[in-house]
C-alpha cells in the first residue's frame, strides 16, 4: 500500500471514530431527554412501509400518516387502559398470597429434603426456613407492590408525561417528512460510496425489519397461547404470567426461562398433585417447542443474521449504558453493527493483506490445477 493511501485511510479512521465518539457522547449526555424521539423514530420507521403503500394508492401523505398513527395510538392506549388495571389488580393478589403461598411451597419440596436431614440438622433446616421466607416473601412483595405502583403512578411523571405527548406528535412530523429526510441524507454520502452506503442500509433496514416485526407475532402469539393454556391448567394468575412471558420473547430464552420459574413455583404451591404441575410443565415444553421450530423460522427466518448471543449481550450492554433508552436503542445498533462486521469482513477476505500477493494467488492456483 502507498504512503499517501496509508494516511488517507488512517485519517478516515480517525475522523470516523471522532465522529462516532462524539455521537456516543452526545448520546450519554442527553439521555434523559432523549426517550421520545428515539420512541417517535421507532414508530415512525414502523408506519412508514404502511403510510408508503398507501400513498401508491393515491392517497395523500399528510392523510395516510395522520391515520396511521392515530390508529396506532388508539390501539396502543386502548391495550394500556385495558391491561393495566388488570395486571395492577393481579400482582397485589399475588403480594397479599405470597406467605400462603411460600409455605405451601416449603411444604411441597420438603419431602425431596428428607434425605439430607442426616447430613444437616432438622433445627438447621426449620432455620433456613424462616430467613429464606422473610426475605423471599419481602422481597417478592416489595417487588409487586412496586410494579403494582408504576403501572399506576409514574404517568404523573414529567419523563413520562412528556413520552405521552411528545412522542405522537415527534412520530408524525417524522413519518410525514420521511422521503424528504431520507433525500437530504442521501445527499451528505460522499458520492464514490453512496451506492456502497445505500446497500448496506438496505442490509440493515432489512435485517431489522425482519427481526421486529417478525418476533413482534412471535411475541403476541405466545402470549395468546401461554395465557390461555395456563388458565386451562387453573393456574391462578395465568394470564400475567402468560403475557409476561410472551413478551419477555423479546429477549432469546429469557422470557421461557422466566415463566416457566415463576409457573411451576406457583403450580408446586397451589396443586397437591403432580399431574397438575406436569401439566403447567407441559405448557411451556409445547411453547418452547412451538416457539422453535414453528414460530421463529416461519416469522422471523434463520437469514437475519442476528444470532441470539449478539441480541442478549446487546440488550444488557444497552441497560447498563443508557437504561431503558439503552434497550430500546439496543436492536437497531446491533443490527446495524451485524451488517458492518459482515461487509467489513467480506472486503478483508477479499484483499491483498489476507490473500497474499498475485503472485502467491497465482502459484496457489497452478498448483491446484
Amino acid at each position: 500500500m502507498k504512503e499517501p493511501t496509508l494516511l488517507l485511510l488512517k485519517r478516515r479512521v480517525w475522523i470516523w471514530t471522532l465522529i462516532l465518539a462524539g455521537l456516543f457522547t452526545l448520546l450519554y449526555l442527553f439521555k434523559s431527554i432523549l426517550l421520545p424521539f428515539i420512541v417517535g423514530i421507532l414508530v415512525a420507521y414502523l408506519l412508514n412501509p404502511a403510510v408508503t403503500k398507501l400513498q401508491s394508492l393515491n392517497v395523500p401523505r399528510i392523510l395516510s400518516t395522520t391515520f396511521m398513527v392515530l390508529l396506532f395510538f388508539i390501539v396502543i392506549g386502548g391495550v394500556l387502559f385495558f391491561t393495566i388495571p388488570f395486571l395492577k389488580q393481579e400482582l397485589l393478589l399475588l403480594a397479599q398470597h405470597l406467605p400462603t403461598y411460600g409455605e405451601r411451597l416449603y411444604q411441597a419440596t420438603l419431602p425431596l429434603l428428607e434425605p439430607y436431614t442426616e447430613i444437616i440438622p432438622v433445627q438447621d433446616f426449620n432455620q433456613l426456613k424462616t430467613t429464606a421466607s422473610a426475605y423471599f416473601g419481602d422481597m417478592l412483595s416489595w417487588g409487586v407492590k412496586a410494579i403494582a405502583s408504576i403501572l399506576t403512578n409514574t404517568l404523573a411523571l414529567a419523563n413520562l408525561l412528556s413520552l405521552v405527548v411528545l412522542t405522537p406528535v415527534i412520530a408524525f412530523y417524522l413519518l410525514r417528512d420521511w422521503p424528504r429526510f431520507t433525500s437530504i441524507l442521501i445527499g451528505l454520502l460522499p458520492l464514490e460510496h453512496t451506492n456502497t452506503i445505500k446497500d448496506q442500509v438496505t442490509l440493515i433496514n432489512q435485517t431489522l425489519a425482519s427481526y421486529v416485526r417478525g418476533q413482534s407475532l412471535v411475541c403476541l402469539c405466545l402470549a395468546i397461547y401461554y395465557s390461555i393454556s395456563l388458565k386451562i391448567t387453573g393456574l391462578n394468575f395465568a394470564f400475567s404470567i402468560g403475557i409476561a412471558t410472551g413478551l419477555l420473547a423479546f429477549i432469546p430464552y429469557f422470557g421461557f426461562l422466566l415463566g416457566a420459574t415463576v409457573a411451576l413455583g406457583l403450580a408446586l404451591a397451589q396443586f397437591n398433585d403432580w399431574a397438575s404441575i406436569g401439566w403447567v410443565a407441559s405448557v411451556f415444553a409445547i411453547g418452547q417447542g412451538l416457539e422453535s421450530y414453528l414460530l421463529t423460522p416461519k416469522f422471523v427466518g434463520e437469514r437475519i443474521g442476528l444470532h441470539p448471543v449478539w441480541i442478549i449481550f446487546s440488550l444488557l450492554a444497552g441497560g447498563v449504558l443508557f437504561g431503558f433508552l439503552g434497550i430500546i436503542m439496543a436492536m437497531p445498533i446491533a443490527a446495524a453493527l451485524s451488517v458492518i462486521i459482515r461487509f467489513t469482513l467480506k472486503k478483508y477476505y477479499g484483499s491483498n493483506f489476507y490473500q497474499g500477493s498475485s503472485s502467491r494467488k497465482s502459484k496457489l492456483a497452478s498448483s491446484k490445477k
